[in-house]
């Protein structure tokens, strides 16, 4: 038997949704919402009969029979959007922002407490790839030891499409949640305090602050750095961020190209002066059969059948969320903030 699909939402993310959906064979698309020249356009290219087309989220919801909704819609919609599936009984997959704020997320934990079979995961996609996954195998098979402090730099030229132009804190509002949430997955642990600071590069595109410098404690002690700019100049990074992770018996390090090195401490004899003679060993990367969306998708429709937890779920999310609203308030009253206040 398939899954019945509801897609909430046609802009990028929500069509590179409908075109997975699409060839999914374990799925159908139930219905799908979006503006009416959304609709039109999807009709025609995809050959998606009309009658399972909505310009109204609300009315879709209401009219589908779906086992799970997707929702790619507008931040501001999300609560709403989640609350009326999870009424209607479908189960879960929301796509960044979590929610507008702490207020809705906790406003999400009490709503989805009242429906505890219904399974309610967010999109975490970076997690998902397999650089990602060899960094963290290597932590957890313990090849640099006891971890104990993470540098993060992330830079890429800014990106004004849609609603970005106009935040803010265009870096923690929109690109930092995976940054957040990848530092979550390598320590296992929760932010316990941060402080941030943002600021305006005089070149940028952007009215608001895309740079932002923070220092993060986690609760088992790891120390992590943080660094970025959504108006980098010059050299880039990948999106996930260069990261160089430390322990006792060495360090881990991804950079822009996706490849993972390991690096073993060996105690030096002699005052080392050409750091360039320095060898590490690039690790392989595991064979997986999906990846970034694809994997939850599928790591989702699995839990369904097999009545499990999928990774990234809501009550596990909304502490990556967590750091975001923690250093947004940091930056804003320029002051350390205590993460676990917040949750």
């Amino acid at each position: 038997m398939k899954h019945n699909i509801l897609l909430l939402g046609m802009g990028f993310w929500g069509r590179r949704w409908l075109e997975l959906i699409l060839k999914t064979d374990r799925c159908q698309l139930a219905g799908a919402a979006g503006s009416p020249a959304e609709m039109e356009e999807i009709c025609s290219t995809y050959g998606i009969d009309p009658a399972k087309t909505f310009t109204d989220f609300k009315e879709a919801i209401a009219r589908t029979d779906a086992e799970i909704a997707v929702v790619v819609l507008p931040g501001v919609l999300h609560f709403e959007a989640d609350k009326l599936a999870l009424e209607k009984g479908m189960n879960l997959i929301t796509e960044k922002p979590l929610a507008m704020d702490m207020e809705e997320a906790k406003g999400l934990l009490q709503l989805k407490a009242m429906y505890p079979d219904r399974k309610f995961m967010t999109s975490q996609n970076y997690r998902w790839r397999p650089y990602n996954q060899a960094m963290k195998k290597a932590i957890d098979e313990g090849m640099i030891g006891k971890v104990e402090s993470i540098l993060l730099e992330f830079r890429q030229q800014e990106d004004l499409q849609g609603y970005r132009a106009g935040l803010q804190r265009p870096l923690l509002q929109d690109v930092s949640i995976h940054h957040f949430d990848l530092i979550r997955f390598f320590t296992g642990a929760d932010c316990k305090e941060v402080y941030c600071r943002t600021w305006r590069p005089s070149w940028s595109l952007y009215s608001g602050e895309p740079s932002a410098e923070a220092i993060l404690e986690m609760d088992n002690g790891v120390r992590v750095v943080y660094n970025g700019s959504w108006a980098a100049r010059g050299k880039e990074t990948s999106w996930d961020g260069n990261f160089t992770i430390t322990g006792d018996k060495g360090c881990l390090t991804l950079d822009a190209d996706g490849k993972v090195m390991f690096y073993e401490h060996k105690k030096a004899e002699s005052v080392v002066l050409d750091t360039g003679s320095q060898q590490g060993t690039e690790l392989p990367l595991p064979e997986m059969n999906y990846t970034e969306m694809e994997y939850g998708f599928h790591m989702f429709m699995d839990c369904i059948e097999q009545n499990r937890e999928p990774e990234t779920t809501l009550e596990d999310n909304v502490r990556s969320f967590a750091m975001v609203m923690a250093s947004i308030q940091s930056a804003e009253s320029k002051a350390a903030v205590d993460c676990t206040s917040i949750l």
